[in-house]
């Protein structure tokens, strides 16, 4: 086998010397620095990133309070809004009820008035049936003919007694 024979090790010595100070100078002067770059870039903006998301969990958490205060506030005045139609209500429902009772007033007087009127009408009436009713009886039990005023005169002597 001709990789192991003694006069070839010095050679393969010698290059691979020649290509590990080469690649060693490569990597220390272009691939290291460079990957350096780009792990120190990759650092900052994860660290930017992370800045970025606590000042949005910031930022977050400030607008939930604001929603949270303006929902509160909105339901503050949704109470109010509803106490105030309550009270309006309540004060609509007592108008309404004392028009109601105006008005069923006004109707008790108006039914008392007709029943006023009724009853006038009707006591009118009844003295007239009255008097004509004693005219008969008169002039059945005695034949006589009573005129209408002796027969007032007769009826109002009996109201008196």
């Amino acid at each position: 086998m001709p990789q192991l024979e003694f006069w070839h090790f010095l050679p393969q010595f010698f290059w691979l010397a020649v290509c590990f100070v080469f690649l060693y100078v490569i990597m220390a002067f272009v691939a290291l620095p460079r990957i350096g770059r780009v792990l120190t870039d990759r650092k900052h903006r994860i660290e930017q990133d992370l800045d970025g998301a606590e000042k949005a969990k910031a930022d977050a958490e400030r607008a939930r309070q604001d929603y949270e205060d303006s929902l509160e506030e909105a339901r503050d005045r949704a109470r109010s809004i509803i106490g105030e139609a309550v009270q309006q209500a309540d004060e609509e429902g007592e108008r309404r009820l004392e028009e109601l009772d105006r008005e069923i007033g006004r109707e008790l007087e108006e039914a008392q008035r007709a029943i006023d009127e009724a009853r006038t009408a009707a006591l009118a009436n009844l003295e007239g049936v009255a008097v004509e009713a004693a005219r008969l009886a008169t002039r059945r039990l005695t034949g006589a003919e009573v005129s209408d005023e002796d027969a007032l005169k007769a009826l109002a002597a009996v109201r008196e007694n």
